[in-house]
This record gives C-alpha cells, structure tokens and sequence, in this order.
C-alpha cells in the first residue's frame, strides 16, 4: 500500500465504518479483510442513543456504554447495476432492483459471503434462466457439460452413441439416466461457477472423449463458465 493517506480516506469512505486506531491501523485493517469470501464481524464499544432508550423492542433505559458485534460491510450496495466495464447504470425498473438485491441478500444473509461483482452476476444469470443449484458446484457443472455434449452445443461434436460416452467417461460416475436427462433439458450457456475446480473438470471431461486443443480448450470454456464481471474497485499497490 503506498503510504498517502488520501488512498487510506478512499478506502474508509467506501467501507463505511468507524473502528479504533488511527488513519494507518484503520486502514490496514480494512485493508486485511478487503478480500475475505466469508463475511467477518468485529466487536466495537458506543454509547446508547435515544433512540435505542425510545424504542419499545430496546431494553436500553439509560445512556451507558454498549459493546456490540458489527459486520464487515466492503460490498457495493447494488443501488445501481454494474457493468461489464466495471461502471454502474440506474436499474430500469423497481422489480429488477427488487431481484438484483434479493440476489445479493441471498448472498449476504443466507450463504453468509460476500456479494462480490461476480457472484452477483453469475446468481443473477442463474436466477434469469430459472436455474437452480441443487448439488456441488462440481455435479453442477458436469450436469451442464453433459446437456451440452449430448444436445452437441458448438464446440461440441456429434458424439456417435449413448454407449460409446459411458465408455469414454467411466471415471466420472456419468449414467444412462444422466445422459437422456441431459439430453431433454434445455442448455443454457455460461452458467457453470467460474473456480479451477469446474475448469480442470471440464478439461479432463473433453481429454477423455478424445477432444484435442491448442488453447487448452478456451472454446469449451468459454461455452459452459461463467465469467462474471471484473471488480470495479481499483485496487493501490
């Protein structure tokens, strides 16, 4: 991190939070957490206001010193859409905020990690295309390889006979009923969750069927992953 603290205002500004220490140690801290997947929490002490004495779901009856648990907030707050190019457009209807933030709470309150650019788009397209992740993200990317083989979505080849991909990809657990329910289900592209997992996956998948590539199968690839969108927060050295 450079040391000019006009990058350290930039960053507090953006996280909203007020905890101890001076400009550096604040800015060192946020700085630590700035790329957790898990949402952390830290514990900070204030004074009671009068609106937690006012309030009749509050036990607070006096002005005294309360020790809370707060939550890492380092997200953006989606009021606005991002962008492939990482800039932001105002939503163009109140239910496609509604839906882009239920994405994002999702995410939030129930998964319990952080709406990051990418996993918003990526749910966001799931959701779009009435998609559901019902297993591991490793089932699910296998479910979406095979509807793409077997409906011979381009890269794609004709792959002969049912008999003959049972025998080239034994080793990944795939079955007769997997393949013809793979074959009715209609395949919706770049849905697969962007890790190396799901990557080297696919690329074992396409070895053992006998496909060849220059590029290490960029064309596969690029039909089943799901990019996301780069983080529009830029990042100091």
């Amino acid at each position: 991190m450079k040391p000019d603290h006009s990058i350290l205002y930039l960053l507090l500004a953006k996280a909203g939070h007020k905890i101890e220490g001076d400009k550096e140690a604040q800015g060192s801290d946020l700085w630590e957490h700035f790329y957790d997947e898990e949402i952390e929490t830290y514990t900070m002490d204030r004074l009671s206001t009068f609106q937690d004495i006012l309030s009749k779901d509050s036990n607070v009856e006096d002005i005294y010193m309360l020790h809370e648990t707060r939550k890492y907030s380092m997200d953006y707050d989606y009021k606005r859409k991002i962008i492939d190019d990482g800039f932001t457009v105002p939503h163009q209807t109140m239910q496609e905020m509604t839906l882009h933030r239920g994405v994002v709470n999702t995410l939030r309150m129930k998964k319990n990690i952080r709406a990051t650019p990418e996993l918003v788009s990526f749910y966001q397209k799931r959701a779009k295309s009435n998609i559901r992740m019902r297993t591991s993200n490793i089932q699910d990317c296998k479910r979406h390889f095979l509807r793409a083989l077997t409906q011979e979505v381009k890269p794609f080849q004709s792959f002969g006979s049912y008999g003959q991909l049972l025998t080239d990809l034994r080793d990944f657990n795939v079955t007769m009923d997997k393949l013809k329910n793979a074959k009715r289900t209609p395949f919706v592209a770049n849905v697969v969750f962007n890790n190396g997992l799901n990557r080297k996956y696919i690329r074992l998948m396409l070895a053992a069927l006998g496909y060849e590539s220059d590029n290490n199968y960029k064309e596969w690839i690029d039909l089943l992953i799901h990019k996301g969108l780069s983080n529009p927060v830029t990042m100091f050295d």
